[in-house]
């Protein structure tokens, strides 16, 4: 756990001191931190024509990458930043923090169908990213908060209003659906 917090506050880990990436996959070759690939992805997949969408660190010291933003380049940083906001479990997460701090055990209850492990998965990954804050409160036993920071809060309005169309559109989709199947079987 201190290890994870060291190195989102900037510290290295061996594999990242290495070069290797971490064990969540991050490459570190060329910008550090700029670029995740998926389990089993290399660099050698990413065609080379793609590549430079990452350029220098931001500053000295600064392990924030200056991209150009090219959504459609597969070596472009905001895919990974796409990845973790439209994941499954992410949106439903901002939802239940928009309505104030809550506890592990009570995201679980109202987030239906997470397992615990991936539950701390996307908490890890939301935390990583300057979504949430996670608050070890003292008493017995220990009692963890998770909250919205200003940047996680900022996904709400766009999750309401994907909630909106998913809600305005599901039964055409539904029924395109449902059409689909009848003619494919």
């Amino acid at each position: 756990m201190a290890e994870r917090r060291k190195a989102a506050q900037g510290g290295a880990s061996s594999a990242r001191s290495a070069g290797t990436g971490s064990a969540r996959g991050t490459d570190t070759a060329g910008v550090e931190g700029a670029m995740e690939l998926s389990p089993g992805e290399s660099r050698e997949d990413i065609p080379r024509e793609s590549a430079p969408c990452c350029a220098a660190p931001a500053g000295e010291g600064s392990r924030t990458a200056v991209f150009d933003f090219d959504i459609l380049s597969p070596a472009c940083p905001s895919r990974t930043v796409l990845r973790h906001v439209v994941d499954r479990w992410t949106p439903l997460v901002v939802t239940v923090l928009a309505e104030g701090p809550s506890r592990f055990g009570e995201l679980r209850s109202r987030v239906g169908g997470v397992t615990p492990k991936v539950l701390t998965q996307t908490l890890r990954s939301m935390e990583r990213d300057g979504l949430v804050t996670r608050t070890q409160l003292p008493g017995v036993p220990p009692r963890v908060d998770y909250e919205l920071t200003d940047l996680g809060r900022s996904l709400q309005a766009p999750i309401d209003a994907l909630r909106t169309w998913i809600h305005t559109h599901s039964a055409q989709i539904l029924a395109h659906r449902e059409s689909y199947d009848a003619v494919g079987s």
